[in-house]
């Protein structure tokens, strides 16, 4: 009933299709594009805020922290923007998101005695559209965002979540109708495609997740990926939004691991998700998403994959930038840390507030686990890291878990709830921003390999489920 529910306030939207701000031509999607974010303040206690957004090909995160001074100001700052694109603004307990466009420039007036009341100025309708969405985050005790990741966590099982997220969705539906008339028309597209594609990413997420985090595999209730069946894969009006290409991944995902149950094979990952899009996707979205899917290969699991694939299949893009820019992208990961360096030092703190040193760990195999609290695939490691470190407890092996862009309490609390038996470590934000950088950390979890004469041998490692315990015992044995 709640899924009929839906499909009917759906039909009642009654959005046209808008044709969006960023038209259909070669250059719709800006590789270099930066966005000005200006600050004025007042009422300041003197407290720091933390800025974060990420552009999606090539993969760039900024993470900025900056204490701002008591009383009034003003502090500016240029963001790498590459489409409409999410960024948000942490202080003071609470947290802001806004939206920023390719070239544009946004003026935001905080007011520390009640950061609700925000308001906004900037080009492309971006002041209407930045007091929409702080109107919307503050709408209830919490943002939908996490809102939707409480259930996750919460629901006592699958059929429980699919209901609140009904719900959920519904209610931010409905906000977004009761508010849609003073949007410019590109952004009622854009957000009625971002909200429908979030949601149905969250929902594909929390079966995997909960597996993991409950280590129990629950049965999926029969109709619980209902909520497919009325998104399109293909979908051009939906090309601007980052959660519609996640949406793409987490589908794609679902369709081969359930070819590889039913027929007893093991995909190649990149070859399956680059030929899905190759049939089913129109050539824009097509050449983004596949230049998204090796990036992620390249980062997240091995980079000589990636570089190779995308030398024998170069042709895969209808526009020749897509592969230019991928490659600019490889060759500049290659001058930060790397095989056959001595790793950079750090020194943060244990579950018992100690110190450790990582330059301390000299004369072990060292392996180091970046992750974050949130995160899909770090999840999926807790228990293969917590049983290497079971293996190798007696041996010249530490397995160091290196915490970031989490606060205190919560990393304490999901250390305890996964039972992690790493020598477990948080990095708070004075080391999170060098860690980041000099580890080149863009994608989580990631592992890098130290070997005993305190030379990296592996900046992209295997992981804990896959083939780090050779790996391992290869140092071991030299």
């Amino acid at each position: 009933m709640a899924y009929l529910r839906i499909l009917v306030f759906i039909v009642g939207c009654s959005l046209q299709a808008p044709t969006p701000l960023f038209a259909q031509s070669a250059n719709w999607y800006s590789f270099k594009g930066t966005a000005n974010l200006i600050i004025n303040y007042e009422n300041s206690p003197g407290k720091t805020w933390f800025i974060r957004t990420i552009k999606m090909v090539p993969d760039q995160e900024t993470r900025l922290s900056d204490t701002i001074p008591s009383g009034s100001g003003s502090k500016t700052y240029v963001l790498p923007v590459s489409l409409p694109q999410k960024v948000t603004l942490a202080t003071s307990g609470k947290t802001l998101t806004l939206l920023l466009t390719p070239g544009s420039t946004l003026i935001c007036h905080l007011d520390f005695t009640d950061l609700t009341m925000a308001r906004f100025h900037g080009t492309d309708s971006l002041g209407v559209i930045n007091e929409y969405l702080i109107k919307k985050n503050f709408s209830a005790s919490m943002p939908f965002s996490a809102r939707r990741a409480s259930v996750l966590h919460t629901a006592a099982s699958l059929q429980e979540l699919s209901v609140q997220m009904d719900a959920l969705y519904l209610e931010e539906l409905q906000f977004f109708n009761k508010n849609i008339g003073r949007l410019p028309k590109w952004y009622q597209q854009h957000e009625y495609w971002d909200i429908r594609y979030a949601d149905a990413t969250d929902r594909m997420n929390a079966v995997i997740m909960r597996e993991h985090s409950q280590n129990v595999k629950e049965r999926v209730p029969v109709h619980y990926y209902r909520f497919l069946d009325s998104l399109n894969i293909n979908n051009p009006a939906a090309k601007s939004c980052a959660s519609y290409y996640y949406f793409l991944y987490e589908a794609f995902n679902k369709r081969m691991n359930a070819n590889d149950l039913a027929n007893g094979t093991k995909s190649s990952f990149i070859d399956y998700h680059i030929n899905q899009a190759g049939r089913e996707l129109s050539s824009e979205v097509s050449d983004l998403f596949k230049a998204f899917i090796v990036q992620l290969t390249f980062n997240h699991y091995k980079r000589e994959v990636a570089t190779e694939y995308l030398k024998i299949h170069g042709d895969i893009f209808s526009e020749d930038i897509w592969k230019a820019e991928l490659e600019a992208y490889f060759k500049s990961k290659v001058v930060r840390a790397a095989k056959g360096k001595i790793p950079p030092n750090f020194v943060l703190a244990d579950t018992k507030d100690s110190l450790t040193w990582l330059r301390s760990l000299k004369g072990n195999v060292i392996v180091l686990s970046f992750w974050f609290a949130g995160c899909k695939p770090c999840i999926e490691e807790f228990s293969a890291e917590n049983a290497l470190a079971e293996k190798f407890r007696n041996k010249p092996v530490r397995i160091v878990s290196v915490c970031l862009n989490t606060s205190k309490d919560v990393w304490k609390t999901w250390s305890e709830h996964f039972g992690l038996k790493t020598i477990n470590l948080w990095a708070n934000t004075e080391w999170e921003k060098t860690i980041i950088e000099k580890y080149d950390l863009n994608v989580f979890p990631r592992y890098v390999l130290i070997n005993r004469d305190y030379e990296i041998a592996e900046m992209n490692a295997d992981k804990p489920s896959q083939g780090l315990e050779a790996q391992i015992n290869s140092l071991l044995a030299r």
